[in-house]
Order: structure tokens, then C-alpha cells, then sequence
């Protein structure tokens, strides 16, 4: 059944505003130059929407509902934890990978948003946060993780992700399926374990580093304050 014209003509704006402010940013992106894009008269777009900032909102929080179901449903499915980790990996890859105008937005926009809407959006990140450690936490329970604090994993796995738009393209010589294999491998290679209980980190080698790092401060400070003093005595002597 094909789509209502007011619907399509929603979703092309969506599309169009959503280019405009990935690339030339929210707050150098004009309503004349939006409404000249679609070849709309610009009063026509406040038909649409309420404001600028109101369609920015509305761009980022579909986003972020669109994958908010998904993880949920994932988590809820009745399988393996680390099948549903693999599942929730390679989607939010491909979603946001896939459709790197909306991650843009995500990543380089919040701040953009008025108080309220922000709230909202950090709220169902929290969410997000909130599913992928209730995953790692069973899989804690199964010994089938390692010592690393979940939400380390969690937001190092978001930044694989959010950089992309520093460097991906899908049109390049790794394809948004390769990709996404990738970064499910390289994640869950870096922090399970294959069926072998990993030992507590000891106290020890943490100790000899904090006193390496010490000493290694104190130096750097030694050596500037000669430095420092070396200058000051030629001064002088000039």
C-alpha cells in the first residue's frame, strides 16, 4: 500500500533538514535556505513543524526511538546472552553507521536542543545504557566476561561507533555489513571470555604503575624546574 503524499512529503523534508544540518551545521542552517532546498515557500514549513529547533529534536529522538525498540526487543528475546549481545552490537552498528546524518546530529547537536528536549534524549540514552549492562551483567553471572567495568565496554563501544562518522563511508572499501561483523568481533574478542573464568585483576601490578606514573611526574617536574632555572641564570647573565 503506498505511502499517503503527506507522509512522503514529511519524511523527504525529514531528509532534506537532516542532510542540510549534518553538513553545514544546526545553527548555520537558515529556514530560507531549508524552504529553498525543498523548493517550498517557507511559511509552508511551519505546516511540518513548529520551529527550527523543534524539527532537530524530532530528527534525533525518532533516532533514538527507532533504536531504543529494537534493543528492547532484543533483550527481551528468549536467547543466549551473548547471542543477544552479538544482535544488539551489529544493529546499533548498522543503524547508526548506516544513517550517519542522524548520528552527526546526535553526536555534534544535543547542546543545540532547549533543556527539556535534552532531557528527554539523555534520559533514553540512559536506556540504552541501561539494556547493554543488563546483558553483560548475565554474562558476568556465566563467567563469561571479564574483568572490565561494564560501563567501560558500554561507552567504549559507543565511541567505535559514533567515530565513524570521522572516517566511514559506505560507498568506500568496507562495506556497511563487514563493518558491522567487524566491530561485533573486535568487541566481543576484546571482552569475553571463551568459556574460561578470568582471575581477578591483582593489586599489585596497579600499585607498580600508580608509583611508576608518580615517579615519572616527579621527574618531568624536576626537569622543567632546571629548565626553568637554567633560563632564569642566562638571563641574568645577559
Amino acid at each position: 500500500m503506498p505511502k499517503p503524499k503527506s507522509l512522503e512529503k514529511s519524511e523527504e523534508i525529514n531528509r532534506v533538514i537532516a542532510r542540510l544540518f549534518a553538513f553545514k551545521g544546526y545553527h548555520s542552517t537558515s529556514m530560507r535556505e531549508i524552504a529553498a532546498e525543498l523548493g517550498m515557500n517557507q511559511s509552508s514549513l511551519y505546516h511540518y513543524f513548529k520551529s527550527k529547533e523543534d524539527v532537530l529534536f524530532k530528527l534525533m529522538n525518532d533516532a533514538i526511538d527507532d533504536v531504543l525498540a529494537i534493543l528492547k526487543e532484543i533483550c527481551a528475546a528468549d536467547l543466549p546472552a551473548e547471542e543477544k549481545l552479538k544482535k544488539v552490537l551489529d544493529f546499533y552498528t548498522r543503524y547508526y553507521a548506516g544513517d550517519q546524518e542522524r548520528l552527526i546530529l546526535l553526536v555534534n547537536e544535543m547542546n543545540s536542543l532547549d533543556k527539556k528536549h535534552r532531557l528527554i534524549l539523555v534520559e533514553k540514552q540512559r536506556q540504552y545504557v541501561h539494556l547493554i549492562k543488563s546483558i553483560l551483567k548475565e554474562l558476568a553471572g556465566q563467567h563469561k566476561l571479564k574483568k572490565i567495568h561494564p560501563s567501560v565496554a558500554i561507552f567504549a563501544f559507543f565511541g567505535m561507533v559514533h567515530y565513524t562518522i570521522k572516517w566511514y563511508h559506505k560507498n568506500g572499501s568496507v562495506s556497511l555489513d563487514d563493518l558491522a561483523d567487524e566491530f561485533v568481533h573486535i568487541f566481543t574478542k576484546g571482552i569475553l571470555n571463551e568459556g574460561v573464568q578470568q582471575p581477578a585483576i591483582s593489586e599489585a601490578p596497579r600499585a607498580k604503575a600508580r608509583a611508576v606514573c608518580g615517579e615519572a611526574k616527579r621527574n618531568s617536574a624536576e626537569a622543567s624546574a632546571k629548565t626553568s632555572k637554567r633560563q632564569k641564570v642566562t638571563h641574568q647573565e645577559a
